[in-house]
């Protein structure tokens, strides 16, 4: 693709093209590839240098020269002198936000695919990826092809592929939503992270519809504060157009801050709040949920093999969602009847001894909180037993949940196992230390580092009536210790231990 072609909507703030004295006009350099990643550039590409928390891409503008990349884009001039590009004979590109130039410049090179497609939007705290997975149900179920980009995978259509973050680098999203589009994709159902909307990958999408699931604490090693995480998580209903829908959670603080900051229309969904959509005469067991839905007048049973209050609010978002686009409510009740477990959320396995395991992702001390409590509605009257909870905390990561989680957790189990989640580069030992700091006084809590030991610990302790519930990892089947991800699987070592009989 040429340069001219590439870089179009892009504010440059300074370019150099002069190549051994001779000016080249920009507009006939063929562009080969996009990178950020300088290890990943050959001859012909265009290398876009970003600020990463980790590393810095101005600092590889040099290798990626080497490699064979021909411009460069980047926000710091002064760092290499325009006598080096001019000797390399590379194109120097300044930038204000190279984040910003390299969402635009990924769209215009893949043709904005985003603009063949209908896009919806989940993001919140919890929630996003059940959310994200019935919305997609339904609309399969009723006909309509969709895609899928989320933390478990990335789908199109039946196909699935393997997901490398909740939401990708605006690059790989864009090859992802071109993909889409030319598999006649309608939808794009997506997660979106509070740390793709802050450094600006999904920037210059147009999104039909946009769900706000909660906001509790999380990520405030990156946000530093509630208040920036919110502003974060805002900007993806700041952007929406006045045709657009903002589904928003009528019984979160932070999501009805929205409804008066969007130019969208505004639907509500709630349980206790009144809200445009809400659930009432809740029936769950272990099977399902069974509950009434209050929507413009009128009464809708739904029937759901989804359990949880928690679950709950997804449903009714996704509900929402698909109504709002015009999906007949008849087909979404019957979709929903039909939709399964989601993998590694609230996911459940009896064994043949009579204790349920369930394998949940719940990572931050809200969602521990939502879980144990639905363990302790449903299982009331079914369990004769105890409540065991294997947990850790992950490194590098927000260290103001880890005593929080302790005490939840802590208060809400019989027995308590505190273990290594993904460790990153912090020491496991001091990062339980920090852990169990929440603890309560009178608990009956463990400390064994290693994860399948502690899962191990936690299932020899269980009798019949009793629930495991290994908290944390859900899907995930690694474990990142240092900076290698190490085959790791919650669900592979349950099943191993408990000879499934579901």
């Amino acid at each position: 693709m040429k340069f001219s072609e590439i870089i179009r909507g892009v504010t440059v703030t300074k370019m150099f093209h002069l190549i051994y004295g001779h000016m080249t006009p920009t507009q006939e350099i063929e562009i080969s590839r996009i990178q950020y990643d300088s290890r990943k550039v050959t001859h012909g590409d265009l290398f876009v240098a970003i600020r990463g928390t980790l590393s810095d891409g101005h600092k590889f503008i040099e290798d990626a020269v080497e490699r064979g990349a021909i411009s460069i884009v980047l926000e710091d001039d002064a760092l290499l002198p325009d006598s080096y590009f001019m000797h390399k004979g590379v194109m120097k590109v300044v930038v204000s936000n190279s984040r910003l130039a390299l969402a635009q410049i990924a769209s215009n090179y893949y043709h904005n695919p985003s603009s063949k497609l209908k896009m919806i939007g989940v993001t919140g705290t919890n929630g996003k990826t059940t959310t994200t997975h019935l919305i997609k149900s339904v609309l399969e179920a009723t006909g309509i092809k969709s895609g899928l980009i989320g933390t478990i995978d990335y789908r199109i259509g039946n196909e699935i592929f393997p997901a490398t973050h909740t939401t990708p680098e605006s690059v790989e999203l864009h090859d992802l939503l071109n993909k889409m589009a030319t598999e006649n994709c309608e939808y794009v159902v997506m997660e979106v992270s509070s740390h793709a909307l802050h450094q600006y990958r999904v920037y210059g999408i147009d999104f039909c519809s946009a769900v706000f699931t909660n906001l509790t604490q999380d990520h405030l090693d990156y946000h530093k504060s509630m208040d920036e995480y919110f502003e974060a998580k805002a900007i993806l209903f700041n952007n929406l157009s006045s045709t657009s829908h903002a589904i928003l959670n009528a019984d979160d603080q932070w999501g009805m801050k929205i409804s008066s900051r969007t130019k969208a229309s505004v639907i509500t969904f709630g349980i206790s709040a009144a809200a445009d959509i809400r659930a009432v005469n809740v029936r769950m067991n272990m099977e399902g949920s069974r509950f009434t839905l209050l929507v413009d007048g009128n009464e809708i049973d739904v029937e759901t093999k989804l359990i949880g209050r928690f679950n709950l609010s997804n449903i009714l978002a996704a509900f929402a969602v698909c109504k709002s686009i015009g999906v007949p409510v008849s087909d979404i009740q019957r979709a929903l009847k039909n939709i399964g477990p989601i993998r590694g959320r609230f996911e459940q396995n009896i064994s043949q001894a009579g204790w349920t395991a369930i394998i949940d992702y719940a990572h931050t001390h809200d969602a521990l909180e939502k879980v144990l409590s639905a363990i302790h509605d449903l299982y009331e009257n079914n369990r004769s037993g105890k409540i065991i909870t294997v947990f850790g905390c992950g490194g590098d990561r927000d260290r103001g949940k880890r005593a929080k989680m302790a005490e939840v957790a802590t208060r809400l189990s019989d027995i308590t196992i505190v273990t290594s989640d993904n460790p990153r580069n912090e020491d496991p030992e001091k990062i339980i230390d920090e852990v169990m700091l929440g603890v309560h006084p009178e608990a009956d809590v463990f400390r064994i580092t290693d994860r399948a030991s502690a899962i191990k610990k936690a299932i020899s302790f269980a009798a019949k009536g009793d629930v495991v519930l290994i908290a944390g990892k859900g899907h995930e089947e690694y474990q990142i210790i240092g900076n290698n991800k190490i085959p790791f699987s919650d669900k592979a070592l349950v099943d191993s231990l408990t000879n499934s009989v579901i």
